[in-house]
């Protein structure tokens, strides 16, 4: 990584921490305005999130789920295909796992049973994700609008799966019969009881940040994603780099619907969307697409939902107070402009520092060469 791309890979770290602090400043301010015990609430709403060490652990494995999502609409976002199947692919391949485990495959161990089933969870991504994509590509169909169709058709076939094939008639609500042991995944930390998941998330964001900036097809998918013309010219296969990074981030979200239900899960009971999928929407735009932001816009989103389950429990504010605060920090996190000017000036200053570290380095290497005439 160049210096002029480390000024940009950090200005967009410090992007998004002004962002969400000009919009706790907005929600500090409100919560004082309408609240009858502003102090309190506010304290909840910062402080609150890291009052426990279940509370920490909570932030972690929240965003675990958003960190797989995440990591799959970078892909969409970065050859310019909004795919939105990931919402029903993280509840579906929730789903098609739960089945796998409970009827297919119900004694295997956990090594096993984890590598089984995240490769059916990837699987069911890539079959789902392949649908819009495909015929986005052969009939020019609309890609937002047959993957929020293809959405509703997910979550009602779960839905039926879970009423007529797997629900266990013998406890008092919607839930499928109880997992084997070998497809629950441990947690870990005592009281923090954070989900071995998080590892597999890390796992995946290192995986994703070397596609994306160390090899071949990262760098075709994103001259794709941002100029298209050139990537014609240069004779890139438009058409196959934009399906495969679809497949790749439908995978992602496969895999993130099976390490929920893994780590969280007795049994599936999953009956409406879980809205992971379009949360991963929101972390990708906060990251604004790169991989390496994507634990910590997860991260936030995650700190920012408990903290307002702390002000729902304990105060008089209600939880979709917290969409007010998502607003705000998308709206100018999205727009390109703000603090565009300091990013410009930044850049230009890196990259001409580095021009002239390179034409001092030219010299120097001149005047030796010169000298070695000479003697």
């Amino acid at each position: 990584m160049n210096r002029t791309s480390k000024v940009e890979f950090t200005f967009e770290l410090i992007r998004i921490l002004v962002a969400v602090g000009i919009a706790y400043a907005i929600a500090l301010i409100t919560l004082f305005l309408v609240s009858d015990d502003p102090v309190f609430i506010i304290q909840q709403f910062v402080l609150g999130p890291f009052s426990s060490a279940r509370r920490i652990g909570s932030i972690i494995n929240q965003a675990v789920p958003f960190i797989f999502t995440g990591l799959c609409f970078c892909f969409m976002y970065a050859v310019n295909k909004f795919n939105l199947s990931g919402e029903g692919i993280f509840m579906f391949a929730g789903c098609v796992i739960s089945y796998v485990a409970i009827k297919m495959v119900p004694n295997l161990p956990l090594p096993v049973m984890l590598i089984l089933l995240l490769a059916v969870g990837a699987l069911t991504g890539i079959v789902i994700t392949m649908i819009p994509a495909w015929m986005d590509s052969k009939f020019g169909a609309n890609i937002v609008v047959s993957s929020l169709m293809l959405n509703s058709i997910l979550v009602f076939f779960t839905i039926y799966i879970v009423n007529y094939i797997l629900r266990d008639t013998s406890i008092g609500y919607i839930g499928s019969y109880p997992l084997p042991d070998g497809a629950k995944l441990p947690t870990m930390l005592g009281k923090f009881r954070i989900q071995t998941s998080l590892f597999l998330a890390i796992i995946a964001v290192a995986l994703v940040t070397i596609l994306f900036y160390k090899m071949v097809f990262g760098y075709k998918m994103r001259v794709v994603g941002s100029n298209p013309q050139f990537a014609r010219a240069c004779g890139i296969n438009m058409t196959g780099t934009i399906i495969a990074a679809q497949l790749i981030g439908g995978a992602l979200a496969g895999m993130g619907g099976a390490t929920e239900i893994m780590s969280n899960y007795d049994r599936f009971t999953w009956t409406a969307s879980t809205q992971h999928g379009f949360d991963g929407l929101m972390v990708a735009v906060l990251a604004r697409k790169n991989p390496l932001l994507v634990p910590i816009a997860a991260l936030l989103l995650a700190y920012i939902r408990i903290g307002a389950d702390v002000v729902n429990a304990r105060g008089d504010i209600p939880v979709e107070f917290i969409t007010v605060i998502q607003g705000i920090v998308i709206l100018m996190v999205a727009a390109d402009e703000f603090m565009g000017g300091i990013k410009k000036k930044m850049i230009y200053k890196a990259a001409a520092d580095e021009l002239s570290h390179e034409d001092k380095a030219k010299l120097t290497e001149g005047s030796v060469i010169e000298e070695k005439k000479e003697d």
